[in-house]
């Protein structure tokens, strides 16, 4: 969707999503917009465009975990593997899966190095014990943007009057005023 305001979109939208959220996210230090221009750039790609940016990126990941996450680090060494290897995502079969027991064993460990503020977040606990994790701002900033541009394919932009419902009664009971008041100037509301 291009910048202009989009057939049936309020004046209040445009603004929402163009000047008070982009200035919303920036001062939560995400880089959602650019992120969002990325997605809606890229999603017009060929399926070989799309195949060569997902191995590149995969190989640029890899590397990145290879030289800041311990955990990584080790596990590569001890295998041998080799992050410039990589020519498709077939090859992630030679890395071993990632266990809920490896998480809580090697928490500390895996834990990028180079990531200056990492988020708590953690499972609800179904299987009778949450699982806790650390998200850095890049993965936040990426999840916006997919949300961003998803509402978009169904022509619903930020500032338009939306209901979000959610299975977290952590996140609800979060609520403080400051996210009322995030919520009431996007006009959503969360169930």
């Amino acid at each position: 969707m291009s910048s202009a305001l989009r057939s049936g979109a309020s004046p209040y939208t445009w603004i929402a999503s163009r000047l008070l959220f982009p200035l919303h996210e920036w001062l939560k230090r995400h880089d959602s917009v650019a992120r969002l221009r990325d997605l809606e750039r890229t999603q017009w790609m060929t399926p070989s465009e799309i195949d060569a940016l997902r191995v590149e990126r995969l190989r640029n990941f890899l590397k990145y975990i290879s030289q800041n996450v311990p955990y990584y680090q080790s596990t590569f060494s001890a295998l041998g593997f080799d992050p410039d290897t990589i020519n498709s995502v077939v090859d992630l079969q030679r890395l071993p899966l990632l266990t809920k027991k490896d998480i809580r064993e090697n928490t500390e460990q895996l834990k990028s190095r180079a990531t200056t503020k990492l988020i708590r977040y953690n499972t609800g606990g179904s299987s009778g014990e949450p699982l806790v994790f650390y998200t850095g701002l890049d993965r936040v900033s990426q999840d916006v943007a997919a949300k961003w541009r998803a509402t978009r394919w169904w022509d619903v932009d930020i500032g338009d009057k939306e209901i979000v419902v959610w299975g977290s009664p952590i996140e609800i009971g979060a609520q403080d005023r400051v996210r009322r008041v995030r919520d009431w100037i996007f006009r959503t509301q969360l169930l």
